[in-house]
């Protein structure tokens, strides 16, 4: 372990070297003509206030500011606005809805809509556009399940009303997730030129290279001190390059690059509700499925043995992880919800525990027979590939020291960085280092459910327990968030079966991180809300009360 973990800081440090000539030439060719910010000199040496920001925070792709190709909490807060908000106190909070009304049987949702809402080309958003985005979406039904819907209707007073069939209890938090475009100016080539109603708009995209966001006139919210975002689309190596060289005001950086210092700038910390683990196909190799509506095969012949699941639940060391790949920037996570009001207590364990996975492995028919270090099974070797986002250092880190880990109980984790793309048309074959964690607790649905298999990328593990299935169901259907946290939890755990690390375990989660950003020591980044899953974007959500301090 000692040998490869050598081997990557080497690799890390000549990327470094080599990077900081390519970023100074990368931001001389995204130059729009107009000198780019200098930390250290500018409007804060000549009395005026500091109206702009460079940010290196992470990679956009072509669908960025589209509902319908999965923005997710991207770039929400930023350009479009929602229905609904959620303020630093994980409260739910009127967005374009000035407030928000919920009849006695859960069923009809009525929103009386902000008068001065516009959208950035100065045109009124209106319940038609509300109702135009939903009906859009749920017709889609692939990035947001929106099948319980049963009708959205336009009210008199600039008010919407939406029915469901049935009582959902998440409904409230794909409220704040889905941003609302304009009817008149929506179609495929979208994200190309968006148009939203969030205090900035898009006034430049260099796929790949860079965006630049300037203020939204029309913005109804509170006017933010920063006028203009040039965000600067770097892999984590370079990002440290810019804020080495002066030439970013905030950068996203892994915890492996935490204790890098630069002049000028301070560590910030934010912890997280964003978990990482390793995804498991549940069922055997020969399969077909769908994922994001690509036909892929399904199915793997090792993980999909209860034992290994389990074995690599007990047996994986969490806080080893967390300092070998984390630097200790992080928390153990034993699902995608620890310490949040729908998280099941019972469900923590005892890990790094190699006797018990040994065992676990042993009883389940896996052992070392001919003494290779890997333990085998009807002649089948405890051996499996394990995908991770080459792009993601993170990732990289968890992966290799979760691999070494395994291997000192009889399991083989081949390890393969690819893109995104290449994961989602062979994840559900092997083992992904996946991630996940909302303010809210529809993942666990989405992840686990047997009726998300094939949709999107929910349910990868191919997983199916029909009495997870009923309890997911019912929190689902509850008529209130503290109705649903009992069923969420029995889902989780409820004495003999669940999807937990002690039940089924088709995700086996292991920390759950600090999300950590270099910034200037003069930027004060306001009161920040714990963090959810995407390390680039959750630090946005309070963008407008962002300020330059002396």
């Amino acid at each position: 372990m000692k040998e490869n973990q050598k081997k990557l800081t080497n690799k890390r440090t000549f990327s470094y070297v080599a990077l900081v000539l390519s970023v100074l030439l990368l931001l001389a060719g995204c130059s729009t003509g107009s000198k780019q910010s200098d930390p250290s000199s500018g409007a804060q040496n000549t009395g005026k206030v500091k109206d702009d920001l460079v940010l290196a925070v992470g990679i956009m792709d072509g669908g960025q500011f589209d509902p319908k190709k999965g923005w997710g909490m991207t770039q929400i807060r930023l350009t479009h606005s929602s229905l609904l908000a959620i303020d630093s106190d994980l409260n739910f909070i009127g967005d374009l809805a000035k407030s928000y009304t919920i009849s006695e049987d859960a069923l009809t949702w009525t929103f009386p809509l902000r008068e001065e809402a516009k959208f950035s080309n100065g045109e009124q958003v209106t319940p038609d556009d509300v109702k135009y985005t939903y009906e859009m979406l749920k017709e889609d039904g692939i990035k947001f399940d929106l099948s319980f819907v049963k009708s959205i209707d336009v009210l008199e007073n600039n008010t919407i009303a939406i029915t469901l069939n049935e009582p959902r209890s998440t409904f409230v938090s794909q409220l704040t997730e889905i941003g609302i475009v304009p009817k008149a100016h929506y179609d495929e080539h979208y994200s190309e030129n968006p148009v939203g109603s969030g205090p900035y708009k898009v006034v430049q995209y260099n796929e790949g290279q860079q965006v630049i966001m300037e203020y939204n006139p029309y913005w109804y919210g509170k006017e933010p001190q920063f006028k203009k975002l040039t965000f600067l689309l770097l892999e984590e190596d370079a990002a440290l390059a810019a804020a080495k060289a002066g030439e970013a005001d905030i950068v996203y950086v892994p915890p492996t690059f935490a204790e890098q210092k630069v002049e000028g700038m301070t560590l910030r910390s934010y912890e997280s509700i964003d978990s990482r683990g390793i995804m498991l196909p549940a069922v055997p190799s020969g399969g077909k499925g769908l994922t994001n509506g690509k036909e892929v095969e399904t199915g793997n012949d090792v993980t999909s043995d209860l034992a290994i699941r389990q074995a690599l639940n007990v047996g994986l060391d969490r806080q080893k992880l967390l300092d070998v790949a984390l630097d200790g920037h992080g928390k153990k996570a034993f699902s995608l919800a620890d310490g949040l009001p729908w998280f099941n207590e019972k469900t923590v364990i005892e890990d790094g525990n190699i006797e018990a996975a040994t065992k676990i492995l042993a009883d389940g028919g896996w052992v070392d027979t001919n003494k290779d270090g890997i333990v085998e099974k009807d002649g089948r070797k405890a051996e499996f590939d394990m995908y991770f986002s080459s792009s993601d250092q993170l990732r990289s880190d968890l992966s290799l020291a979760a691999a070494d880990q395994a291997s000192a109980f009889g399991i083989k984790i081949n390890l393969i960085g690819v893109t995104w793309d290449e994961i989602y048309l062979k994840g559900k074959t092997a083992a992904v280092a996946w991630g996940g964690g909302r303010h809210h607790p529809y993942q666990l649905y989405t992840m686990n459910a047997s009726e998300q298999i094939d949709k999107g990328i929910g349910n990868m593990s191919n997983y199916h327990n029909p009495k997870v299935d009923e309890y997911l169901h019912q929190a689902l259907t509850s008529s209130s968030l503290e109705k649903a946290n009992k069923y969420w939890k029995l889902a989780q755990w409820d004495g003999v079966t669940g999807f937990s690390g002690i039940g089924d375990a088709p995700i086996v989660w292991l920390v759950r991180v600090d999300h950590l950003y270099l910034a200037n020591e003069k930027l004060d980044l306001g009161k920040q809300p714990i963090h959810s899953h995407g390390h680039e974007w959750a630090l946005f959500g309070n963008v407008t009360e962002w300020t330059w301090g002396k």
